[in-house]
């Protein structure tokens, strides 16, 4: 009995053993054809336009580095280049030029307008910028202090920023002029009325020292918009808690301004002064604004600066595109040995 039990286990264990075998075979059978109804995979892709997809970022940039390079890379490349070919003559294949050299540097500087005009650019420059500095400081000051109609008295001193430099030049000079001779003055003008004075401004009569008190004028009116904005938006980040403690210690009201808050809003006010020197050396328009395209009512350029006299060079014909590039890198090199300077004041003397 128990050998017939032994025989029948056995058999039962033989048949599931084969019944686990068939199952396994079943399934190895079946995996083939499940993964046959997987999803294929996509292919590689192009490896050009896999370049193009990864570098599509600089795709964007092209337009904007085409018009740089037209319009700004290539004329900076044509004027170090012109500076230095004698006698250049733009668009003359069969003798464009007498060779390279110097020439075109000497013309500049020795000309006979080269020496006023630079002078009258420094002048403009280290006059108006610092003053105008000055005034828009107190401006803005001011202007923190008065809660009401704040946003009014901003909006009128901005808009002398957005008007025509030639149009409000041209409002300068009948402020300023004197209608009549010098024997027969019909009016004195609107400004020597206000003033009570009888001063020839902008005339053939009136001094060279005239002229530029006219032209410093218009500068220090026109450069205040700007000046403000920024001076403005500083002296609201400075912490009150600096103003509050020389409240308390009883400072007066100019030790607060040049002890606290020019220290903290220093950094603005660097960067005002490098920006207004750079833009004080391009002056151009208020003087033509003032007293025309000779820059001068008695003899002319008299009143002229140097991006003056380099337009008069491209205007006086082909030939003095050479030395017009050549003064235009003179007046390059002035300003960024004046900025390093400036840089290295501000290091000791500007507050981060």
């Amino acid at each position: 009995m128990a050998e017939d039990v032994k025989i029948v286990d056995e058999n039962n264990l033989e048949e599931e053993v084969e019944l686990v075998e068939e199952t396994s075979e079943n399934q190895q059978s079946e995996e083939p054809s499940s993964s046959l109804n997987l999803p294929e995979e996509p292919k590689e892709p192009n490896k050009v336009l896999r370049v193009l997809r990864s570098q599509k970022g600089w795709l964007w940039m092209i337009p904007m580095l085409a018009c740089l390079a037209i319009f700004t890379f290539w004329p900076i490349i044509n004027t170090l280049i012109s500076a230095f070919r004698v006698n250049y003559v733009p668009f003359n294949l069969q003798k464009p030029d007498d060779g390279f050299g110097f020439q075109n540097f000497a013309t500049a500087v020795t000309d006979g307008y080269f020496l006023n005009s630079l002078f009258n650019t420094f002048f403009f420059t280290f006059v108006s910028v610092p003053l105008s500095t000055l005034i828009a400081l107190l401006i803005s000051v001011a202007l923190s202090s008065i809660k009401k109609l704040q946003g009014l008295y901003q909006s009128i001193l901005f808009l002398p920023y957005l008007t025509n430099a030639l149009a409000i030049g041209a409002v300068f000079y009948t402020m300023f002029q004197v209608i009549g001779t010098t024997s027969n003055v019909e009016t004195w003008g609107l400004i020597n009325t206000i003033f009570g004075t009888h001063v020839h401004w902008v005339d053939a009569d009136a001094s060279t020292w005239a002229m530029r008190f006219v032209v410093i004028f218009y500068e220090v009116w026109a450069g205040l918009p700007f000046k403000i904005l920024i001076l403005f938006g500083a002296l609201q980040n400075v912490n009150k808690q600096y103003y509050d403690a020389a409240k308390i210690d009883g400072a007066s009201k100019g030790t607060v301004l040049w002890k606290i808050t020019v220290p903290l809003i220093s950094p603005m006010i660097s960067y005002l002064l490098t920006t207004g020197i750079i833009g004080g050396f391009k002056a151009y328009s208020a003087v033509v604004g003032i007293f025309g395209p000779n820059m001068g009512p008695k003899s002319d350029y008299e009143m002229g600066t140097i991006v003056g006299l380099i337009y008069r060079y491209i205007g006086d014909g082909g030939n003095q595109i050479g030395v017009a590039s050549a003064a235009s890198l003179v007046l390059f090199a002035i300003i960024m040995v004046i900025t390093l300077i400036n840089q290295q004041i501000s290091k000791r003397r500007v507050h981060y």
